[in-house]
């Protein structure tokens, strides 16, 4: 079963993200999110950046996603 399964259609692309950084000890290397969300970097970053503003996650050194610390 894949990540795309376990999360069902209705799923919205941002929440799948949050679910996969979750299930994934809230740290994952941006190309391998990427793979693992099923997404073109063209949809991936945007949803990125805009969860990096709201302070949900840091982007480490442009390649390392991780839940933001407290």
């Amino acid at each position: 079963m894949d990540v795309l399964e376990m999360t069902g259609p209705s799923q919205s692309p941002r929440d799948r993200i949050l679910w996969i950084l979750t299930n994934s000890g809230g740290k994952m290397e941006r190309s391998r999110l990427r793979r693992c969300a099923g997404m073109r970097y063209a949809d991936l970053d945007p949803i990125l950046d805009e969860l990096a503003r709201e302070g949900r996650i840091r982007i480490d050194a442009g390649n390392m996603i991780c839940f933001k610390d407290g």
